[in-house]
């Protein structure tokens, strides 16, 4: 099954940025109220951004 994503939420690390070695995650909130946190980077690869789709095999794969 396909799920609209309704919003993405980066976490604002501030002047700390990222620890070395920690890859940056963001929060993709779907249109059933899940919220699912998936890296960065592979969000930007795959496109899933608002107004995107996602799957749930997607889901899985991403880890969550």
């Amino acid at each position: 099954m396909l799920y609209k994503i309704i919003d993405l939420i980066e976490p604002d690390n501030g002047c700390e940025g990222y620890l070395p070695g920690e890859e940056p995650m963001v929060t993709l909130i779907l249109e059933d109220g899940r919220s699912v946190k998936v890296y960065d980077r592979l969000a930007y690869d795959r496109g899933w951004d608002v107004g995107g789709e996602i799957s749930d095999e997607d889901i899985s794969a991403a880890g969550n």
